[in-house]
């Protein structure tokens, strides 16, 4: 064994560096930190590039003497906590006398700084954890901490970021999260010289929700307040009608500190239970006040878990407040914007997007399945064939002979060695397995449907259970992808063209995959710093789902970050496919279901959606007969 030995100075501030400085929006979080713990009410965030270039915070709070500056600098030197007691009742932001150190370890750092009490400030240039130079300097009160060339010395770490959009986009999300849970702190936020983004700073979170969100969007906001004991809640959340499709625009923030909530995020999904469709959340700003002998923040070097004790009575109180909220708005689709609906359609009906003509409006219960085999113009325009409901010999690479119904079906025939062998297969031998697979489902007799969500079927060798979601999701995502690789559907131009709030970064993202979107069949157009023209639509899409639609792919395209154009445009056909399939929980006609069955069986890997779920289920007679003891 080697000896042990204490590690250098600079050597422990690279490795407090990989645990706090994950990427450019790091050094941005701990920074606007101190800021805030400084007192400051205006803090101005430049970025150049994704913020590997250049990044400067500069705020106008208390500042730094010129005798704490160097110390700032070294690992475990705060000013915020002196014992180990004071980490039972936190109240600042930031307090493990990391961050400066750390950044600095890992970039070009230059300080300059100045406290009320002095008339000249002091400066300071740390590059990779060695101090180069310092000395007094002329500058205002507070403090600019600016940043170059991020992870020079850590190669690894610079190589494993994502594109400069996705980067970007993390930086302006922190800053508009932070603008809604400090609505008393005017934010700024400037790139290639351009400002992005500046909040009112007047105290209100409403203000702040315009400025992050417009007028339209905070318009469909709703007050929630609470309070039991020493917990109290404050904050908005959004009608049933105006939802997102991930949980990015839940904010939360605790004692002023932005968490990240299982807590409050179940709390909230289980209050808006049977409002919204499944997959879908909606935009919260919630502030709790907690003792701070209640809560632990020293769980991560981050600071954005937390622990709470009483963990129930904070949910309990959420969701009380929350559905409190909600059953002061009316609800009823049709009533208007107080209803939850969009100007374009009621909100609470699930979203839907086909590449064919607008049907009539049925029943739920009588509406066949969204883009039809049958009818969808240029994707395979044809009635299914007739199959006979037997099934043809199989043909296995090996001459293995399948076996019942579990063996065709839950086996898997999509990837692994089966779906290779496929790929290798003479044309005639895979012609015959499409066969088989098209005609086993096909041959199938429907029995009904369970728990509005599982298509029951009866084969002649057993019981098929299709998953009414996966399987749509399947036929949907292979017409969308092959539109996508064909040069999109065809197009339709909006005689009034839809005006669609996005923000800077977002904006940005849509530029760097204009061509894409442009695929996909929608035509924009810049109008504004924070608009968007809505001028073309995939045909037999309505404008209100584009608008919908179009703010899902921008955050499925920052989810996606730094990526080739084949796996961009897989993950934008698998998003289309799974909003616009059946969901959990509705209804099917029997005749929604044969059709739906039919398409399946065309589709070329019928038996997983394109996430990787299985679309079919089966059970044997012979493990149906084990059941119940009859062999």
């Amino acid at each position: 064994m080697p000896k042990i030995k204490v590690l250098d100075e600079s050597t422990a501030c690279r490795i407090a560096a990989g645990e706090v400085v994950e990427r450019p929006v790091s050094v941005v979080k701990e920074l606007l930190e101190n800021s805030l713990d400084a007192g400051a009410d205006t803090v101005s965030t430049i970025i150049s590039g994704s913020g590997v270039e250049a990044i400067t915070v500069i705020d106008n709070g208390c500042g730094i003497s010129q005798e704490d500056t160097p110390l700032a600098f070294h690992r475990h030197a705060t000013s915020k906590i002196s014992r180990a007691s004071d980490l039972d009742s936190i109240a600042t932001l930031g307090f493990r006398g990391e961050a400066l150190p750390g950044i600095a370890a890992v970039s070009d750092l230059v300080i300059r700084t100045r406290v009320h009490e002095s008339n000249q400030g002091f400066f300071m240039r740390v590059q990779g954890g060695r101090v180069l130079e310092s000395g007094p300097a002329g500058c205002p009160v507070g403090t600019a901490v600016a940043i170059k060339d991020l992870f020079f010395n850590t190669p690894a770490r610079r190589k494993h970021l994502k594109s400069n959009s996705t980067e970007m986009g993390l930086v302006a999300e922190l800053v508009n999260k932070m603008a809604l849970i400090r609505p008393e702190v005017r934010l700024i936020m400037e790139q290639r010289g351009k400002e992005m983004f500046r909040s009112p700073g007047k105290g209100k979170t409403l203000d702040a929700l315009v400025a992050v969100y417009g007028v339209e969007a905070a318009g469909m906001m709703l007050p929630v307040s609470a309070a039991a004991g020493e917990m109290a809640l404050e904050g908005y959340v959004s009608k049933p009608g105006f939802n997102r499709s991930t949980r990015q625009h839940i904010t939360v923030a605790v004692n002023g500190r932005l968490v990240h909530s299982t807590v409050v995020n179940k709390a909230l999904e289980e209050a808006y239970r049977g409002l919204i469709s499944v997959g879908r959340y909606p935009l919260a700003v919630l502030h709790l006040r907690l003792s701070p002998a209640k809560i632990d923040v020293n769980v991560h070097p981050a600071k954005t878990e937390i622990k709470i004790e009483d963990e129930d009575r904070v949910a309990d109180m959420i969701g009380r407040a929350v559905r409190g909220a909600l059953r002061e708005v009316n609800l009823i689709p049709g009533s208007g914007l107080a209803a939850g609906r969009r100007k374009d359609g009621p909100a609470a009906e699930p979203f839907r997007l086909a590449f064919a003509a607008p049907k009539a409006v049925l029943p739920r219960s009588r509406q066949p399945i969204a883009g039809g085999v049958a009818k969808a113009p240029g994707v395979g325009a044809v009635d299914p064939p007739e199959y006979d409901s037997r099934p043809v010999d199989p043909v296995e690479s090996g001459g293995k002979e399948v076996p019942e119904a579990a063996q065709g079906v839950m086996s898997g025939p999509v990837g692994g060695k089966a779906g290779m062998d496929v790929a290798k297969a003479e044309p005639a031998v895979a012609e015959n397995r499409h066969q088989y697979r098209a005609g086993l489902l096909t041959g199938l007799h429907i029995v009904g449907q369970l728990m509005d969500l599982y298509i029951i079927c009866q084969g002649e060798d057993g019981l098929y259970i299709i998953d009414q979601h996966a399987a749509h999701e399947r036929v949907l995502f292979e017409r969308y992808y092959s539109l996508l690789l064909k040069g999109g559907p065809e197009v339709q131009y909006l005689i009034t063209p839809q005006n669609i709030s996005m923000r800077a970064h977002e904006k940005e993202v849509l530029r760097e995959y204009r061509d894409h979107l442009q695929a996909l069949g929608f035509v924009l157009e810049d109008f504004g710093r924070e608009s968007l023209l809505l001028r073309g639509i995939p045909a037999g899409c309505t404008p209100g789902e584009s608008r919908r639609l179009v703010a899902d792919l921008v955050e499925t395209i920052l989810a996606q970050g730094k990526t080739d154009s084949s796996k961009v445009q897989f993950a934008l056909a698998a998003l289309l496919a799974c909003k616009a399939a059946v969901k959990a929980g509705e209804k099917l006609s029997r005749q929604s279901m044969r059709e739906l069955l039919e398409q399946l069986a065309q589709t070329g890997d019928p038996f997983t959606c394109p996430h990787g779920r299985p679309t079919v289920a089966a059970v044997s007679r012979r493990e149906l007969n084990a059941m119940f003891k009859r062999v």
